[in-house]
């Protein structure tokens, strides 16, 4: 048996993807040569890339059982626990690998990764920085530690360290991507387009480059090119959460009559809020509707769209499955974030209305009744923190210290909509700025949003970062004054002071990347001018 050619031709069918062959091949190898360390864990990679986890495990573990100071067997059980989140595992793992190994590059890369994923972004660095050392060729090292410095707003020296990633692998799309995204936050807007050119050129087929190119024309109003571009998010490796497979046709924005249609949900509360701006357009275009959304929308929804179906999302399922929990059945389906594309080419697209969301009028009374048990004066709602990954926060997010000088403002009570907090959180409030935030225990809009809706309705105005809050008070048409970076997202686009998502909504952007004190001294003399008229 020529086990060289054997072994190279399983090789190279497990470099193209062809793994049962690749597996069969390791396994005749070891027929003959049961022992042998490399081949056990060639085999245990197949079949952990075959998603054969337990199989891969004990091929790891037979190889570290054989030769226990062999620092790849550690490695692949690393990688192995790695993928499966078992991360406190994988450290133990990688950590063995380097003890046995100090020049062991992709352990160090591993461990950088796995820190990373554990949002322990301080401690990834280091390992990325010693990979790179150890290998200084070793690109993706530099690209790992670009996502750290980037996460941490640490722009310039993830800028360096793509730029680094870039000059090892030239056509590497998602180091070109992350340019495209730092290049917009400077609002270097030709820049990041550049970026997202020259990734779509090397590779056509990958959605987020075409997503960050969207983004940016959203963002420069430029709304009939993003949103056709907007289209590529089902390409993106986020996508798969809230896609849906289903055999009926795609709505073209055609009126018909006559048909049924199936919106589906995607992405965040915030985000079907916004989207949902577009259904009474669509009710005058189809015969009747079923509307997908969040558990915690149901109510509101279903109040505010009475000639619609109301269907609770539920993660996973296609339109299929949950059209046969409804009354009837539909002829078409569309994403709610693929309605604007046929109903808001252009700002002069969007409606007027002051509001599209209506709370429940009993609970609007209840909540306007316990906030007259507070001093007399204006009801002001706030909310300090928003984004969903540690980036965003750190950008959208006003440190509570800014806003000591509106807390203090005579005639305001201050009521607390920040959506993540605790009674201990609002404690510390009152001790480090002298004022209370009242704070309500069952207005929490991570289980009811319609209590909250109700809540913000009886508000006469919401002051917040970039949030869920602002969807929710603007779709609610109550007066809300969005706080926005200095690069905002995408919806809000640039250089104004009102959104055609919400009429009620004002803008209050920073003049210059991280200066809230601007903000906060702006908003600070609207709303004391506000109190005073």
């Amino acid at each position: 048996m020529d086990v060289n050619n054997i072994l190279h031709t399983a090789s190279m069918f497990h470099r193209t993807g062809n793994y049962e062959d690749a597996e069969l091949l390791y396994r005749r190898i070891l027929e003959y040569y049961p022992d042998n360390i490399h081949v056990l864990n060639y085999l245990g990679n197949v079949l952990q890339d075959q998603q054969k986890y337990d199989q891969a495990l004990g091929c790891y573990q037979r190889a570290m059982q054989l030769n226990p100071a062999f620092a790849g067997s550690y490695y692949h059980l690393g990688a192995l626990f790695e993928t499966v989140d078992k991360c406190e595992r994988a450290i133990e793992y990688y950590e063995k690998a380097i003890q046995l190994d100090s020049h062991f590059a992709g352990s160090f890369n591993n461990l950088g990764n796995v820190y990373r994923k554990l949002g322990r972004l301080d401690e990834a660095i280091p390992y990325f920085q010693k990979t790179i050392e150890i290998q200084p060729q070793f690109w993706g090292s530099y690209y790992n530690l670009g996502e750290v410095y980037q996460a941490q707003v640490r722009d310039e020296e993830a800028i360096d360290t793509y730029l680094k990633a870039l000059q090892l692998n030239p056509h590497h799309v998602p180091s070109m991507n992350n340019l495209a995204v730092l290049m917009m936050a400077r609002k270097q807007f030709d820049e990041a387009l550049r970026y997202c050119e020259e990734a779509i050129h090397v590779n056509p087929e990958y959605g987020e480059p075409h997503l960050t190119k969207a983004m940016i024309q959203l963002l420069l109003g430029q709304f009939e090119e993003g949103w056709k571009e907007y289209e590529w998010r089902w390409k993106t490796r986020d996508a798969e959460a809230w896609q849906r497979k289903c055999d009926k046709p795609l709505w073209n924005g055609m009126p018909t009559q006559n048909k049924t249609l199936l919106i589906w949900a995607e992405q965040g509360i915030g985000d079907e809020i916004m989207f949902a701006s577009c259904i009474p357009d669509v009710m005058s275009l189809i015969g009747s509707c079923v509307i997908e959304c969040d558990k915690r929308l149901v109510p509101l929804f279903s109040r505010s769209f009475p000639q619609a179906e109301i269907l609770e999302r539920r993660r996973g399922d296609d339109p299929v499955g949950m059209a046969q929990q409804t009354m009837h059945s539909y002829d078409l389906v569309i994403a709610a974030g693929s309605l604007p594309v046929h109903l808001r080419p252009r700002v002069s697209s969007f409606p007027n209305a002051e509001a599209f969301l209506l709370s429940d009028k009993g609970k609007v009374a209840e909540w306007k009744k316990r906030m007259r048990t507070l001093p007399a004066g204006l009801r002001v709602g706030i909310s300090w923190r928003g984004g969903k990954d540690p980036r965003e926060r750190k950008i959208r997010s006003v440190d509570m210290a800014l806003w000591k000088d509106i807390l203090h403002i005579k005639g305001v009570s201050f009521i607390n909509l920040q959506y993540d907090t605790s009674e201990k959180e609002i404690d510390e409030i009152r001790d480090a700025l002298g004022i209370t935030v009242y704070h309500w225990l069952d207005a929490d809009p991570l289980k009811d949003l319609d209590t909250s809706a109700a809540q913000i309705a009886a508000l006469d105005l919401v002051i917040s970062v970039d949030n869920a809050t602002v969807h929710l008070a603007g779709a609610l048409g109550v007066p809300v004054w969005t706080l926005l970076p200095y690069s905002p997202n995408w919806r809000w686009m640039l250089d104004r002071e009102d959104t055609p998502w919400y009429p009620s909504m004002k803008l209050f952007r920073q003049p210059t990347f991280g200066d809230w004190e601007t903000v906060m001294e702006v908003v600070c003399h609207e709303l004391e001018n506000m109190v005073q008229g």
